[in-house]
């Protein structure tokens, strides 16, 4: 049985998929494993997520790698021939008088890198979307193509047996200890006592990723946090009802014949939860989600909760923004974690971009080098402003 490999892949969500896969498209020859503790998924932050894809971010980079995931999908649908059920309905962030100045400036931003996003005033929100309570609103953003929502269990399975195909090996179990010297990590030890040695490691933990991160002796402020999804019914049918993300920040997308929604908890509240805490906080709909709805879409005024699911963000707690590329001391320790809410859209670009770094030393497509490591060590936050 192999026990050395040019490149390991810990966890195999989205993004280290995606990090494999890359390596394989763009011609990397040498042996790849990927070690993965659940094989089934079921707490995976890729299998509970709402599966969402935009581009109204405030960064430069969250920007463009959203479009390349948009891009992603729709090649790799035709390339494998592969139903993704992308539905490019758009995404509706809303803003009043207080946020109008920045949502207007993210919207030039966005456009000035080839998003397709519009800045619509009230008048316009009620002409295209007469079900919304405008009266309180100074500005929206829609997305207007390559923004949406899609099938994210048959992405992840597709590009699973794409890389099997491709002479990855997958591996079922858990790191327990990483050995390492000043300047590099040589092998990983597996909790059922196989040690793997490697050329390169690279850190697709998710939520996990400080743990993981800390066998290294490393401090990488990534943990995870609670987010509960909620399924309703009740209402009306809304016609040309694309994703919507209101001032509260709550939000809401269709889901035939039911809609799902959720909101962030309130800075005060968002703490790390345990690893295997998946309780869903269902008092957040009845004292936030709830009202902000009814309040914003009148026609809903029989919203009920069907179910609820809760799932982890990996999150970053010093700017909220992905941690790509690698250590600054152990040169073949590649970081990609971090996302905070926004790995599922970003998973296939963060996935070239470390492929690109282990091929080529330097990323080839997206320069997303101010996403590295560096920033934390030097305490120098990019911050992103925009995160559901």
């Amino acid at each position: 049985m192999q026990n050395i490999f040019d490149v390991i892949i810990i966890g195999s969500g989205i993004v280290g998929v995606s990090t494999a896969w890359h390596l394989r498209a763009l011609g990397f020859a040498g042996t790849i494993a990927i070690v993965e503790r659940d094989p089934s998924f079921s707490h995976a932050s890729t299998s509970l997520s709402v599966a969402g894809i935009w581009q109204q971010f405030s960064l430069k980079e969250n920007i463009q790698m959203s479009l390349y995931g948009a891009k992603f999908l729709k090649e790799f649908a035709k390339e494998q021939n592969v139903d993704l059920g992308f539905q490019q309905h758009g995404y509706l962030f809303l803003a009043r008088q207080e946020g109008k100045d920045a949502l207007s400036a993210n919207v030039a931003r966005q456009r000035k890198l080839k998003a397709d996003i519009a800045l619509l005033t009230p008048a316009l929100l009620q002409q295209h979307f007469p079900w919304l309570a405008t009266d309180d609103l100074a500005a929206g953003a829609l997305g207007l193509s390559n923004e949406g929502w899609f099938d994210s269990h048959r992405l992840h399975s597709s590009m699973r047996s794409a890389v099997r195909d491709w002479d990855v090996t997958l591996i079922k179990g858990y790191v327990a200890e990483i050995d390492h010297s000043d300047t590099e990590i040589r092998s990983v030890m597996l909790d059922a006592g196989r040690r793997l040695k490697c050329g390169h490691l690279v850190n697709a933990t998710g939520p996990n990723a400080g743990t993981f991160s800390r066998m290294a002796r490393i401090r990488l402020p990534v943990e995870p946090r609670k987010r509960t999804v909620f399924v309703v019914h009740g209402g009306a049918a809304l016609t040309e009802m694309p994703a919507l993300v209101d001032p509260t920040g709550v939000y809401l997308r269709p889901e035939e014949p039911f809609h799902l929604c959720g909101v962030s908890p309130h800075m005060a509240e968002d703490q790390r939860c345990d690893a295997d805490d998946f309780e869903p906080d269902h008092e957040l709909f009845e004292r936030i989600i709830k009202p902000a709805l009814m309040a914003r879409i009148p026609a809903l005024k029989s919203l009920k909760p069907i179910r609820a699911w809760a799932g982890h963000y990996d999150y970053n707690s010093f700017d909220q923004t992905a941690v790509l590329g690698p250590h600054t001391r152990l040169a073949n320790f590649y970081f990609a974690n971090g996302f905070s809410g926004i790995g599922l859209q970003q998973g296939p670009a963060a996935g070239r971009g470390v492929a690109e770094l282990i091929l080529h030393g330097a990323y080839q497509t997206l320069d997303l080098s101010r996403l590295g490591f560096e920033r934390i060590v030097e305490k120098q936050p990019l911050q992103e402003e925009n995160l559901i």
